[in-house]
């Protein structure tokens, strides 16, 4: 006889939560665009670099998409393709973002930048409006107040919650999770030493945290192995974050491709 492990309560509330979270930002992302005020400086003749980055992007959206076709015959694989999702939805997200500063600033790091600079870069960008989204939450940068923000018990999981606690409640959940991937690359293992206190203190208080870093953050959660919310939860329900994730990821995806195209095509021709 199969014994089933029995499911924590505490395990399904995380669930719940992140479920929550993502279908909320289905709504958010449905229909986003973005605007840009920052004139492309690449020449033209430089634009057939980014032609194996395009590359990149089109077998990343597909293995994407493959996987959505399997999830929707067989709910079963959810419970393994849903670990994998965050992943390859950041790197549909940062392939595109790297071309898109290529385009603005004519640097060629700029398609091979560092992860947390590229994030750092585009949040930035937010910051001073350079860049906008037209929902005005998402154009929202948050910095270590974002801790202070508080509800009362259970209140993220009623459906009459606005989208600003949620949004909120997401961003502080990324801002935790940003300062748990500073401890880990700076070997901070916990609190006990008054230095390492200092350092995450120094840390929190130039925090910066935005929509960028919601796709970077989760990618980096397969690190920690701390992606166990989804241990034990029924396929019906991982397939429903699943397909939730792939709606936020292709919305973003699609907004982004659109500034892309756009920027290619404001490229001075005389250059």
């Amino acid at each position: 006889m199969k014994l089933i492990t029995p499911r924590l309560v505490s395990e399904r509330l995380d669930f719940e939560t992140h479920l929550k979270y993502i279908t909320r930002l289905v709504r958010l992302s449905s229909r986003i665009s973005i605007t840009c005020n920052i004139k492309p400086k690449l020449k033209k003749d430089k634009i057939e670099n980014i032609k194996n980055k395009l590359k990149l992007l089109e077998l990343t959206k597909k293995s994407i998409k493959d996987e959505y076709k399997i999830v929707q015959f067989d709910s079963e694989y959810s419970t393994a393709s849903v670990s994998w999702l965050p992943i390859k939805t950041y790197y549909l997200v940062y392939h595109l973002l790297c071309i898109i500063d290529y385009i603005l600033t004519n640097n060629p790091a700029s398609i091979s930048a560092k992860h947390s600079k590229c994030i750092s870069i585009f949040s930035k960008r937010l910051s001073d409006k350079s860049l906008q989204f037209n929902k005005p939450l998402l154009n929202e940068v948050f910095n270590k107040s974002v801790f202070s923000f508080t509800t009362t018990s259970g209140e993220h999981l009623r459906i009459s919650v606005s989208d600003d606690v949620i949004y909120k409640l997401l961003m502080k959940k990324i801002a935790n999770y940003k300062i748990k991937n500073f401890m880990i690359t700076q070997n901070i293992p916990n609190l006990r030493y008054k230095k390492d206190k200092e350092k995450i203190n120094r840390f929190k208080n130039s925090l910066s945290v935005s929509i960028f870093d919601f796709f970077y953050l989760m990618r980096l959660r397969l690190n920690y192995r701390d992606f166990n919310f989804i241990d034990n939860i029924p396929a019906s329900d991982t397939k429903a974050y699943f397909e939730a994730y792939y709606k936020v990821g292709g919305y973003f995806y699609t907004c982004f491709d659109k500034l892309k195209d756009k920027l290619i095509a404001d490229i001075n021709p005389g250059k």
